[in-house]
């Protein structure tokens, strides 16, 4: 008998409404696409029917069967060997949450463990689906855009994942690992403050060397960290940003429930400079190395 395990996480078509001329020009991959040894996105081992993971990860009710609204993007699968995992245990290593967290950096989407399981094979037939960590926080993934959002990685993103994943530090730079840390924050949090403060507070973890002119010190180097990266930040939007990141954190209310095309906009700018500034730090030794001391970091981006 030959048994099989894979560790799998799906992205739904649930959460955006796809444009139809961005699906044509910006396509997901066709068929599996190798992001790695025994790793993959496209179908379920053994092309097994998305809806016996979903139905595994959704909680069972009682005499309650809606029709789903939704269907499966694709699935990013690994293969685990049995001894090496944890029997039950989904992503025992975290392998597959480190592949998530770069395909964010890369291009943020929707998916995340909430539609995650461990799948049981013997002889190529579907034994047991035991659900992944489908409920609490850090479980969804969440996107700060408007309705048409494009929620998949097009084959030159999956391109890019692939040469990212075997280049990642599992020990980058303190500075480096903290902004992760806030990073990962924002993309699991809903609200539009608090996803702000995180991502504020990702720059301060790469950026800030001294306690004081803290307002200063993020005006003057997020800028210059954005010209780094290839985009454009100007001081007085980071002074602004400052500022309402500052209102929510000290306790003062600060209302985002006009959430608007422009506001969405300048978020975005931000976390793009945020994802592409960790991703090159998180990858690349010679970008890292300026993350290392506050020396370097005031020699990089101003005192």
């Amino acid at each position: 008998m030959t048994e099989e395990i894979f560790d799998v996480v799906m992205q739904s078509t649930g959460s955006f409404r796809a444009d139809f001329d961005e699906f044509l020009r910006a396509r997901p991959p066709e068929g599996n696409f190798e992001l790695g040894s025994d790793l993959w996105v496209g179908g379920l081992p053994h092309g097994i029917r998305s809806n016996l993971v979903f139905d595994a990860c959704s909680p069972a009710g009682y005499n309650f069967n809606p029709v789903r609204q939704y269907g499966c993007r694709y699935a990013i699968c690994r293969r685990v060997q049995p001894r090496q995992s944890d029997h039950y245990e989904w992503d025992s290593d975290g392998w597959l949450l480190r592949v998530l967290f770069l395909s964010r950096l890369i291009r943020p989407t929707t998916i995340g463990t909430n539609l995650s399981a461990k799948l049981y094979f013997r002889d190529g037939e579907l034994q047991m689906i035991v659900p992944g960590p489908t409920s609490g926080f850090g479980t969804n993934a969440w996107v700060v855009e408007d309705s048409k959002w494009r929620d998949w990685l097009s084959v030159t993103e999956f391109e890019q994942l692939r040469d990212a994943i075997p280049k990642y530090f599992l020990s980058p730079p303190d500075r480096v690992r903290q902004a992760r840390k806030h990073i990962d924050h924002a993309f699991h949090t809903f609200y539009l403050d608090q996803r702000c403060a995180s991502v504020v507070t990702g720059f301060e973890g790469l950026l800030k060397t001294s306690p004081y002119k803290s307002t200063k010190q993020f005006a003057a180097r997020a800028p210059r960290l954005a010209d780094r990266v290839g985009l454009e930040l100007t001081e007085e939007e980071s002074i602004a940003l400052y500022d309402d990141r500052s209102a929510f954190v000290h306790g003062t209310q600060v209302s985002f429930t006009d959430v608007n095309d422009e506001l969405i906009v300048q978020y975005n700018r931000f976390e793009q400079v945020l994802r592409r500034s960790l991703l090159q730090a998180s990858t690349d030794s010679s970008f890292a190395a300026l993350f290392s001391s506050d020396q370097s970091v005031e020699d990089a981006f101003g005192k």
